[in-house]
C-alpha cells in the first residue's frame, strides 16, 4: 500500500528553476507517510537477495497495480485505474523518450542499476500532466565515495540461460566515476511440431562522471553527466494458444508466429547541476536528451481476417494436421523512432521551518511511426514462405511541446503541516500524416490546465494523519479525436503508525474522473489502426483502501521480516458505451484492467550468514465480456523464493526460484488466445563486492 504525498502548488508563471532531480530539504508529514509505505530500498536485505533484473512483484510492493506480461516483456502498470498520465521516471527524468507523443510505449529500467523505487498515487503538481495520475520513480545507483568500488554478479538458470553484470566506480578528490554493464540471454524451445526457440537478449550500459566544487568556488556545487544505453530483443507474439495447447505447453508458440519479435534500443544523455546557496537554499537543474527505436513483427491476420477465437482454432487444427494447400497469414512490421529533449530546474528556499519550492520544465518530443506488412504462406512442413505482395508502409509523425511551472508552499507548525500549491501546464500537440494514412486524422491543437492542491497533516507521537484534495489533469494525445483532457478530482485520507519496528499505514481515497483516457498501453489486443487512437471514458469513478504493514521480529540469533501490502479498488465505468479500444462496457461495471484486490506479501528468515525470503503477488480476476471477446484472467498467485549465503564480507551465493508453485500463470486471455507469464525457473548466482 502507499500513502501518498499531498503536496500542493501555488503556481508562478515565471519560475526560476525546475522540476528537480534531487530530494527536497524538508519532509512534510505526508512525505514521511509516503516514504514509509511506497518507498522500496532495493539494496535492503529482503529485496536485494532476489537479485532481480525485472519483476512485477517488486512493482507491486511499491504500490502500483501490475498488469501481467509474457516472459521478458515489461509489465504495464496503472495507478488507481489510470493507465495514461502515469509517468515512469529515473532520477526524476522521464524514462520514456516521448511520454507525450509515444503514449503506448511500455518501458522499465533494469533493476541491477537501481538503488531505490518509490511511487506517488496522486497528482504531483511539479510533474504536470505526465505524472498527474501517478508516478513511479527509480533512483539509479550513486557513485561510490570509495576510491575503487566493484560489484560483480553472475547467474544461470535451469535452462542454461546466463546473466551477468559489473559495476566499477570510485571517487578521487573532487571527481567521481561509475561504469555499469549488464547482459542477459535466454533461449527456450517453443515449437510444438517444428523446432524453433523463444530467444531473449538484452544489454544495458550505465556511465556517470561527476565533479564537486572547484577550489575557490563561492557556493558548493555538484555537476554530473550520465549516459544510459539499453538494447533488448525478445521473440514474442500477440498470438496465444487454445486451451488444449496451453495446457500441453504454456510457453509454446504456433509455427505461424516463428518470425514474430520485439526489439527496442534506448539511449539517454543527461547533465545535472546542483548549487547550494546561502540561507539553506538550493537549486537543481537538468538537461536531457534521449532516443528510443522500436522494431517489431506481429502476426495478426489469418486468411485476411484478424485472428479471433474461431480462426485460432483453425490455426491450431492446421498445426496438428497441416495440408499441402497451406494457410495464408499476414503480419504487421513496425519501424518507429522516438526522441525527446528537456530542461528542468527546481529551486528550494527555506524560511525557518517553512519551505517554498519553485519548479519549471520545458519538454519536447516526437514519435516517427512507420507500419508496413507482409503475407506469408504456412507450408505443410510448417515453414513460412514470404509472398510477393507487400503492404504499403503507413507513415505519420506525432509532435508535442510542453511547458510546466509550479510553486509549492509547505508550512510546518510543529505537529501541524499545511501545504498549498498550484501547477500549470501548456501542451501543444500535432499529428502530420504521411503516405498511406487514409484511415487516420491529422491533428494540430493546444491545451492548458491548472493543477491545484491542498493538504493538511498532523503528527502526534507515533501517529501521522493527512487529508488532501487535488485536481489532476493530463492533455489529450494526438490520437484523441475529441481533444479532451483527462481530468479528475482526487481526495485522500491517510493514517500511519510507526513504533518499535512496526509500521502500519491506511489510506482511503476517491478519484472522480470527468474524463479518463484509454489506449492500447494496458495490453488489449490492437491492430495498427487502434494503436494510433486514444479514447475517452466519461465519468469514471475510482475509490478504494490501501493497507500496508511492515514488521521485523528481531531476536538474539535470528530475525523474521514480514511485509503486507493490500489494496482494494472499486473502479467503475460511468456510462454504457462501445469504442475502438475498450470495446463494449456498461455503467457500473469494473474497469477490466483493474483487479478488485491486489496483495503483495513477503516473509523471511535471517540467521547470521543465511537468509531466505518468500515474495508473493496475488490478484483477483480481471477482464470483462468485451466485443469481440476478452475472456479475462482468473485470480492467480505468483510466488518467488530466494535464499542467500554470505560466504565472507566480499562473496555471496544465492538461489532464486520464480513461480515457485509452477502454476500456469496467464499474461493474457483474449480473442487471440492465451499467453503465459512463464513457467517455474530456478537461478543459481554469485555476487562479489570488492
Amino acid at each position: 500500500m502507499s500513502a501518498r504525498s499531498f503536496s500542493v502548488s501555488i503556481v508562478a508563471s515565471a519560475v526560476m528553476l525546475m522540476l528537480g532531480s534531487f530530494p527536497s530539504v524538508a519532509n512534510t508529514v505526508t512525505e514521511s507517510i509516503e516514504k514509509q509505505n511506497s518507498y522500496i530500498d532495493l539494496q535492503q536485505a529482503d529485496i536485494a537477495l532476489f537479485h532481480y533484473r525485472e519483476s512485477g512483484n517488486v512493482l507491486a510492493k511499491a504500490g502500483v497495480t501490475v498488469h501481467p506480461s509474457a516472459d521478458h516483456i515489461t509489465n504495464p502498470i496503472s495507478v488507481r485505474g489510470a493507465t495514461n498520465g502515469v509517468a515512469i521516471m529515473q532520477d526524476n527524468i522521464f524514462y520514456s523518450a516521448a511520454p507525450y507523443s509515444g503514449q503506448n510505449i511500455v518501458l522499465q529500467p533494469n533493476l541491477f542499476f537501481q538503488s531505490t523505487l518509490s511511487s506517488h498515487q496522486q497528482t504531483n503538481v511539479g510533474q504536470g500532466g505526465q505524472g498527474g495520475f501517478g508516478l513511479l520513480n527509480y533512483t539509479s545507483i550513486a557513485i561510490s565515495p570509495r576510491e575503487i568500488d566493484t560489484v560483480i554478479n553472475v547467474e544461470i538458470n535451469d535452462d542454461g540461460s546466463p546473466a551477468g553484470g559489473i559495476l566499477v566506480g570510485g571517487k578521487t578528490k573532487q571527481y567521481g566515476m561509475l561504469l555499469g554493464v549488464d547482459y542477459q540471454k535466454a533461449d527456450t524451445d517453443s515449437g510444438f511440431i517444428t523446432d524453433f526457440d523463444n530467444k531473449h537478449e538484452q544489454t544495458d550500459i550505465m556511465f556517470k562522471i561527476n565533479s564537486d566544487s572547484l577550489p575557490g568556488a563561492r557556493n558548493h556545487q555538484k555537476t554530473e553527466f550520465s549516459y544510459y544505453y539499453s538494447d533488448k530483443t525478445s521473440d514474442t507474439s500477440k498470438i496465444g494458444l487454445t486451451d488444449d495447447y496451453f495446457t500441453a505447453k504454456p510457453n509454446g508458440r504456433y509455427a505461424a508466429t516463428q518470425l514474430d519479435y520485439e526489439h527496442g534500443k534506448r539511449q539517454r544523455y543527461a547533465l545535472a547541476h546542483q548549487v547550494s546557496l546561502p540561507g539553506q537554499s538550493k537549486v537543481f537543474t537538468d538537461f536531457y536528451y534521449q532516443t528510443f527505436s522500436q522494431r517489431g513483427h506481429d502476426t495478426l491476420l489469418l486468411e485476411d481476417e484478424l485472428i479471433n477465437n474461431l480462426s485460432l482454432m483453425q490455426l491450431s487444427e492446421f498445426e496438428k494436421a497441416p495440408t499441402a494447400e497451406g494457410l495464408l497469414t499476414s503480419a504487421s512490421k513496425n519501424d518507429n523512432d522516438f526522441a525527446g529533449f528537456g530542461v528542468q530546474s527546481k529551486g528550494i528556499t527555506m524560511y525557518g521551518p517553512h519551505e517554498v519550492i519553485y519548479q519549471a520544465r520545458y519538454h519536447t518530443d516526437k514519435a516517427e511511426m512507420r507500419v508496413g506488412g507482409h503475407d506469408y504462406l504456412i507450408n505443410q512442413d510448417l515453414s513460412l514462405t514470404k509472398q510477393d505482395t507487400d503492404y504499403a508502409v503507413g507513415k505519420y509523425t506525432d509532435d508535442a511541446d510542453a511547458i510546466t511551472t509550479a510553486v509549492n508552499a509547505k508550512l510546518n507548525y510543529e505537529k501541524l503541516s499545511v501545504n498549498f500549491g498550484l501547477g500549470y501546464e501548456h501542451v501543444s500537440v500535432s499529428r502530420e500524416l504521411g503516405d498511406n494514412t487514409e484511415l487516420l486524422t491529422a491533428a494540430d491543437f493546444s491545451d492548458d490546465g491548472w493543477i491545484p492542491s491542498i493538504e493538511v497533516a498532523y503528527q502526534q507521537n507515533a501517529w501521522l494523519f493527512a487529508l488532501s484534495a487535488k485536481q489532476a489533469w493530463t492533455a489529450a494525445g494526438a490520437g484523441n479525436t475529441e481533444q479532451l483532457a483527462q481530468e479528475a478530482l482526487q481526495y485522500q485520507l491517510a493514517i500511519n503508525y510507526q513504533q518499535d519496528g512496526l509500521n502500519v499505514g491506511l489510506t482511503a481515497y476517491m478519484h472522480d474522473f470527468d474524463n479518463m483516457h484509454s489506449t492500447c498501453k494496458w495490453g488489449v489486443n490492437c491492430d495498427p489502426i487502434q494503436n494510433t487512437q486514444q479514447v475517452n471514458l466519461k465519468d469514471v469513478s475510482v475509490s478504494g483502501i490501501d493497507v500496508s504493514v511492515d514488521y521485523s521480529l528481531n531476536l538474539d540469533w535470528y530475525s523474521i521480516p514480514l511485509a503486507l501490502d493490500y489494496r482494494y479498488t472499486q473502479a467503475e465505468f460511468g456510462q454504457t458505451n462501445c469504442d475502438i479500444i475498450v470495446g463494449c462496457y456498461s455503467d457500473g461495471s469494473q474497469l477490466p484492467w483493474v483487479p478488485e484486490q491486489q496483495v503483495s506479501a513477503s516473509i523471511g528468515f535471517v540467521m547470521d550468514k543465511f537468509s531466505i525470503v518468500a515474495n508473493a503477488l496475488y490478484q483477483t480476476e480481471t477482464g470483462s465480456p468485451f466485443f469481440p471477446g476478452n475472456y479475462g484472467i482468473d485470480s492467480q498467485w505468483n510466488i518467488d523464493l530466494a535464499a542467500q549465503y554470505q560466504m565472507s564480507k566480499e562473496h555471496k551465493v544465492y538461489v532464486r526460484v520464480e513461480n515457485l508453485l509452477d502454476d500456469d500463470l496467464v499474461a493474457k486471455n483474449y480473442q487471440m488466445g492465451i499467453i503465459s507469464q512463464g513457467e517455474l525457473k530456478t537461478y543459481i548466482g554469485y555476487q562479489g563486492h570488492f
